[in-house]
């Protein structure tokens, strides 16, 4: 008799309606949907990955916790949240993140505090639900430094999905005046105009990379270093980070800090490539910053 073999099931986006509204991250279960954050309806069904749903802001939790490798050396099991006493309520951190179960953004000393925050409590119960009923679920790539650089974009609303467009990370129009709604993969031309932008933007890296450079061989000789675990958001140009799941040291050239969402784009020197990327992190991601004292002794000075 052959034995029956249970592979794992893919992590997949539902929702109630197929082309707007809120999608959760979750898997079927023969014809029964069963999202990670627990919520419930017949009516949920598999839809695209580029949709203009808003994504469940519990799921999004949900996937950096089940998506993100933790810290070398561990974490604290429990932190309060930022700006408050010794006493306040704990909270749960998401691996690889200064942010909790619940979504508040959290210091990086740990707390010794009894009560812990209902809503990290509520998603660790789903998640657990969700494991207990899902069992081993194969979960999509996500890349720790996704370069942003490297994927073109949709244009907002019925258009072009031939083409492809850049995106300025500070605006999040593209260059050539767009409005951009989500990334598309299956575009097979780059819009012309941007193209030349983009000519002018490698350019620029290519007159800093030298400097860039000899910024990365400081690092090596000296040490008048601070050294301290902060969130993406504390970086300023000139710092240095690693962060968990990626071996390279990040050189900061620039920090892009959206209007909108809480996600940032760093501008980078990575030695192992030896080269300047743009790279993408989410606002309270967990790093280990090392920062020049005052004055940089001999420092090259940035681009």
């Amino acid at each position: 008799m052959a034995l029956e073999v249970c592979l794992p099931l893919p992590l997949i986006r539902l929702s109630i309606s197929p082309t707007n509204g809120t999608a959760h991250h979750g898997v079927t279960l023969g014809t029964e949907p069963l999202t990670v954050c627990a919520t419930h309806s017949t009516d949920l069904a598999p839809i695209g990955a580029n949709t203009a749903h808003s994504l469940c802001q519990s799921c999004t939790r949900a996937f950096l916790i089940l998506n993100t490798p933790p810290q070398p050396g561990g974490e604290p099991g429990l932190r309060p949240a930022v700006g408050t006493g010794k006493g306040a309520t704990a909270h749960l951190p998401i691996p690889g993140h200064l942010m909790g179960y619940c979504g508040k953004s959290l210091e990086p000393r740990s707390t010794s505090a009894r009560r812990v925050c209902a809503n990290c409590t509520a998603l660790v119960a789903a998640l657990n639900r969700f494991h207990r009923l899902a069992s081993e679920v194969c979960m999509p790539a996500d890349e720790v430094c996704p370069r942003e650089e490297d994927v073109l974009w949709a244009p907002s609303g019925p258009g072009d999905l031939v083409t492809g467009h850049r995106r300025n990370a500070a605006t999040g129009i593209a260059p050539c005046g767009t409005l951009l709604s989500a990334p598309n993969p299956d575009a097979t031309v780059e819009c012309a105009r941007c193209v030349r932008v983009w000519k002018t933007e490698r350019d620029r890296r290519a007159t800093a990379l030298a400097r860039m450079r000899a910024r990365a061989r400081w690092w090596h000789q000296h040490r008048e270093l601070q050294t301290f675990p902060g969130r993406a958001a504390d970086l300023n140009s000139g710092d240095s980070y690693t962060v968990s799941g990626c071996l390279d040291r990040h050189h900061v050239l620039a920090v892009t800090h959206q209007a909108q969402g809480w996600r940032l784009t760093i501008l980078a020197y990575l030695p192992t490539d030896d080269e300047i990327v743009e790279l993408g992190l989410h606002h309270d991601r967990l790093l280990a910053i090392e920062r020049p004292q005052v004055p940089e002794l001999g420092m090259p000075a940035l681009p």
